[in-house]
Order: C-alpha cells, then structure tokens, then sequence
C-alpha cells in the first residue's frame, strides 16, 4: 500500500479536489502500487502542479497527468496534435504537458538532474511519464489514434510506391519517410507506452522496476525537498529590526496597489519577504512572488526565511516572468512554437505570448490574493498589465519594487525618471537607507560618486541617509582598481585567490562578476585547476567541461545553444549565495544579490547602469578590473587605489599590492 500525500480524505477538503478521475487513480495507488513508494496529489513545483507524482527512494520518479476527457470531443491528427472536435481548435497534447513538467523538473527546480542527464542519457529515463485517460478503455483509445496512423501508414505506402515509379528522387523519398516514420513512431510510443486506462493501470511502473544507482541520495533529497516542503517556525527566523518605512511597508494590505523605490542594500527585498509573509498570515493563500533573472529564487527564498513567523513553504511561489508565464500558457492548452527558419526567436516568442496581453484572453487563470514582483524596473509595462489583468484577483494586492538606476535592460523611465511603473500604483514610495555598508564604507562612496558621475542625469539621484562625506576614513576594506586582459585570464584567477590569502577572505564571502560568461568561464577552470590552486566554485552559467560535454555531441548549431542554455538555466535555478565556495556570476544574474567581497571584471560595452549595478553589489570590499584605455579609468583612479599591474606579480609568488 503505497503512502498518498496529502490523505486522500484530506484531498478532498483541499481548494481544488481531485477530480473523479484523480480520485480513481489515487485509491488505486494507494491500494495496489508498490507500498515504499510516496504518491504526492498536485505537489507545488514552484507554481507548477503535476496532477500525480510517485517517488521511491534508490528507483526513480513518475509523473502521471490525468484526463477525464470523453475522447469523442477531441481527435488527433498525424502531427500528434489535439484538436476539438466542433471547432478543430488547437490543444496542447496532455502528452507533452506530462513531458513539460519532466522537461521543467529537470531544467528548473532540481539543481544537478541536468548536468546528470547531459552527462549520462539513461539518467533522463529514470523519470517516467504517462497521461490517464479516466474515461476510455485501452481498446478504445487505441481506435481513437487509429484515424492518425491509418493516414500515416497510407502516406507511407504512397512514398514508397512514388519512389518505384521514379516519381520522386532517393533524397526526397528518404526525407519524406524518416519524417513519417518518426511521426508514426510519436503516435505508437503514446499510444502503446504512455497512455493509461482504466484497464490498464497496471502499465504505471518505474523504469527498470528495480533499484537504480544512478538515482542516487542527493538526488533523491532535493526532489523530497521540492514535493513536500518543509513547515517554517518563527525560531528559525532572525531577529530583524525594522525601519518605520520598512514597517509599514511590509505589511498586507487588500486591495494595495504600490511601488517601492530605494537605494542599494535598502532592504527592499526585506520587505517584500515580510510582506509576502503578512500576505499569506492575512488570506491564508499562496503569494506568487516574480523575479526576472532566474537565480533570485533562491535570495528572495532566504530573505523569506529570516521573517520570524510560522508558515508553510508551499505558500510562495517564486518565478521569474518567462518561466511563469511558460507554465501559464502550458496550462492554457497554448503550444509555443517557433515558425522553421526564423531568426529571430526571442523576439517572435516575446511579440506572440509574453508580451501579448491577448494571448491569454481566453484562459480562466487561477489567481492570488497577493502578486509581489522584485526588480521590477526589469519588467515591461505589457508584463506588468498582463500580470495584473489576468492572475490579480479582484480584491488582491499588487506591489512593485524598483531602483531604475539598476536598469540594466535599459527600459523607459517615466517623468520622475525612476521605473516605467503602469497606472494605478501611486506615487513612489522611497527607502533611502541603506544597511549594506556602515557610514565608512568605501563602496558606499564609490556608489554615491558613481551615481553623480554617470547617472544624475538620467535618473533622480539618491543620496544615502547613511552616507556621511566627512566620517569616511580611507584604508578600510579593500578598494582597488586594476587592469585586465583576455589574454590574462589565469593571472586575474591568481589575483583573486592570493587577494583572498592575503586578507584572510573566505570563499564564500568572495563573487566575481561580469558581463561576459566566456570571460568567467575561463577564470572558473583556473580557480579548480590553476597550476597553485584548486578551490571550489559555484557558477550561474554552464561550466567549461558543460559546454565540452555539450560539443563532443556534435549537435546542430541552434540544438547546442538550446542545450548550454538549459544547463545555464540549471546553473541560475541552483545559485546559492551561502554554499560556502567561491560565486561566479553574470552581472544580470547577480543582480538583487549582495557579497561581501566583489570582483568587477569590466568590460568596454558595460553601460553605466550595469557597472552600477555590479559595484553595489560588495557590502565590504571591492575590486574594480578594467580593459586598458577604459572610459572610466579616470574615475575608478580617483576613488579607489591602484593596484600594481598584474604582470609584476605572475611568475613572482608574490601577492597583489595596491597603494
């Protein structure tokens, strides 16, 4: 007797019960599966909820997704897609939303599947899906695909007989019949394999069926720690002591429409944590919580921890933007597809449904009581109207935080200019302390200048409230500039760890940031495998030996991109500021974060607005490298010490030395 969680009694009393034919499928789990497993009933995977999944400790994973469709409303066509029948208006096949949530579970939620999958293709076999079809019968379910292969057998036989004829060339006779073959074989695979009937739920089993090394502990741990979140008591929390502002900030409030601006290290993302907390202590419901870049999951998680309140992590569900809205038209029965040939997918993707505040106009979406988005000068003027329009419910609350002059995206700012914030939020709501740096901070008055320096006139300026000219004292901290080449790579690795040795820092009070992933890929290998040192790290991008195991497929140029951009998404979703290694980030993906000690690897293209962001990112120490001839040399010379030119130092073992 497998263990259902939540009980099955207990899912019934849930906001959205199981349906007659989760129910069906639940009892029988529960009766005749294998009696180690867990059977988790819609588990939250972060705003996504899988109908079924069951999981044995040492074997693997399934996931079931469940229909209680009548088949005589809908038909299949040779391309494997789903269409009703009054109308033939398009669906997404249950097939492929089964296979997007094993897609997701690999590329987003669990740090680590990826790299395992990338590394060892069996591995992916070890999470099986399949889709229940409550009402049908294995017999006619497969009358109900038949219609399809039918056509395709036909088209088969019609190729074939042109090419005897000479009607057609081999080339055009072999493309057109590994197409048709492949189609045919989709068709069979869901047909044979993947689809459950009542009469046949005896299909449902592992892969394998039996104890599997490869699903190891570790892996194991963190999807137990995914489907069935732990509950949070207030003694785990920190002592925190608010600000007035911050107080009344964080509070919930029905029916707020807000926009919270502030300086770095203000404590905005504080505040959002508290009032997510309050939110849900308030309505009892989930708050969704948007980011844009992928790795402040984790942060905002963190910051959420810290409040001192009793709650369950399955109350939040934090995304960024593309990824929500990916699962939200996923749930829409809205394929995603890209036109063959076109260049330019971002683009046609963000013009047809992210941007698109139609493309959801048909859709009743489940909505929140309370919408919280983190960084919100990132987000588009569309996002937000279609955050509000189709997922805010009539009474709920909806808060913005913001600091334009880290609009490292480069969006329009409005008359203030601060964030382009749609209508209906108010006027700006300031924090202007921050609590990143004490009074004597040298990047706090690196911060200050740069702000007047390259950014005053575009944006309205904020000085600190903490910030006091005359009690700065020079000499605290590390502050240097220096210089950097790309041929140089290993001394800028060499740099780093003897700056570490000689200030006593430990790894994981030390990040390096940049704009350019090669840049950081290159300085990640020297840091484990320099010739003097081997220190672990923790990257928000694919490693070198990622992008070696990727290329030694020998993929298609846009499948390769494809795949190094999953393993970057991975890398994002598992970014963890405390893992006790040394951090390696893009300047977009660090964005939101803080560390005590910042390397700035600069380059020539960084705007002002990206540098900005990276320099108030240190709480204690930084370091500024720049390319030889920088537009903001004469800056950086004024306000921080020089360091001795990185060639001095290389073959010496002597350690960096500045002013």
């Amino acid at each position: 007797m497998a263990k259902v969680i939540p009980g099955i009694e207990k899912a019934k009393l849930a906001k959205q019960p199981p349906t007659e034919g989760e129910l069906f499928l639940l009892n029988y789990l529960e009766e005749y599966f294998d009696p180690d497993a867990e059977v988790y009933f819609q588990p939250c995977f972060n705003g996504e909820r899988p109908d079924v999944v069951v999981i044995k400790k040492g074997v693997g994973v399934i996931i079931v997704e469940v229909k209680d469709w009548g088949l005589a409303s809908y038909n299949v066509d040779i391309k494997n897609q789903w269409h009703l029948a009054k109308n033939n208006a398009l669906l997404k096949s249950p097939f492929a939303q089964a296979f997007s949530y094993k897609k997701n579970l690999f590329e987003v939620h669990t740090n680590g599947l990826l790299d395992k999958s990338m590394a060892s293709e069996t591995f992916y076999g070890l999470i099986k899906v399949y889709v229940y079809f409550h009402n049908a019968t294995k017999s006619e379910f497969s009358a109900f695909y038949e219609p399809a292969l039918c056509e395709l057998r036909n088209e088969l036989d019609t190729n074939q007989k042109s090419y005897r004829e000479h009607k057609i060339g081999y080339e055009s006779y072999e493309k057109k019949r590994l197409y048709l073959a492949n189609r045919k074989k989709q068709l069979e695979r869901d047909v044979g394999s993947l689809a459950v009937t009542r009469d046949s739920l005896k299909k449902i089993a592992f892969a394998g069926g039996k104890k599997n090394p490869q699903f190891e502990d570790g892996v194991y741990a963190e999807l137990m720690r995914l489907l069935q979140p732990p509950f949070h008591y207030a003694n785990e929390g920190k002592p925190i002591l608010y600000t007035k502002p911050q107080a009344r900030l964080s509070e919930s409030v029905e029916g707020a429409r807000a926009k919270v601006c502030g300086v770095a290290g203000s404590g905005k993302t504080s505040v959002l944590a508290k009032r997510a907390v309050s939110a849900h202590k308030r309505h009892g419901e989930p708050v969704l919580i948007l980011t844009f870049n992928l790795t402040l999951r984790m942060f905002i998680r963190d910051k959420i921890s810290e409040v001192r309140e009793d709650f369950s992590w399955g109350a939040f569900h934090i995304l960024n933007y593309h990824k929500f809205m990916g699962a939200a038209l996923s749930g829409a029965g809205i394929d995603v597809k890209i036109p063959e040939g076109l260049v330019d997918a971002a683009a046609y993707l963000e013009e047809h449904y992210y941007s698109n505040e139609a493309v959801l106009d048909n859709y009743v979406a489940g909505r929140y009581k309370t919408i919280l988005i983190d960084e919100a000068q990132d987000y588009k003027p569309e996002w937000q109207r279609i955050i509000r329009k189709h997922f805010l419910s009539e009474e709920g609350e909806m808060v913005l935080f913001a600091d334009e002059k880290q609009n490292i995206y480069e969006r329009a700012v409005d008359e203030e200019k601060r964030a382009n914030i749609i209508s209906g939020f108010g006027r700006w709501q300031r924090l202007s302390k921050s609590f990143r740096y004490n009074q004597n901070s040298p990047v706090l008055r690196l911060s200050v200048a740069f702000q007047e320096w390259f950014l005053s006139e575009k944006y309205t300026f904020d000085g600190d409230e903490s910030y006091q000219q005359t009690a700065f004292l020079p000499g605290i901290g590390v502050s240097a500039v220096g210089t950097w080449s790309a041929a140089r790579l290993l001394e800028v690795a060499e740099v780093i760890i003897a700056t570490a040795k000689r200030e006593g820092i430990h790894p994981n009070d030390i990040t390096i940031v940049s704009s350019r992933e090669d840049v950081l890929r290159e300085i990640d290998i020297a840091i484990r495998k320099g010739p003097r040192h081997q220190e672990r790290t923790i990257t928000s991008f694919a490693s070198k030996e990622d992008v070696e195991i990727v290329r030694a497929k020998k993929l298609g140029r846009a499948e390769e991109k494809k795949a190094l951009r999953q393993l970057s998404s991975s890398r994002k979703q598992g970014f963890n500021l405390n893992s006790g290694v040394m951090k390696l980030s893009t300047l977009h993906s660090f964005k939101g974060f803080e560390s005590p000690t910042v390397f700035v690897i600069v380059n020539e293209q960084d705007g002002p607005e990206l540098l900005y962001t990276g320099l108030t990112r240190a709480k204690e120490n930084i370091v500024v490298l720049l390319p030889e001839g920088s537009r903001y040399s004469d800056f950086f010379a004024e306000y921080l010490d020089p360091m001795n030119p990185l060639e001095r130092r290389i073959g010496q073992g002597c350690l960096p030395e500045w002013g």
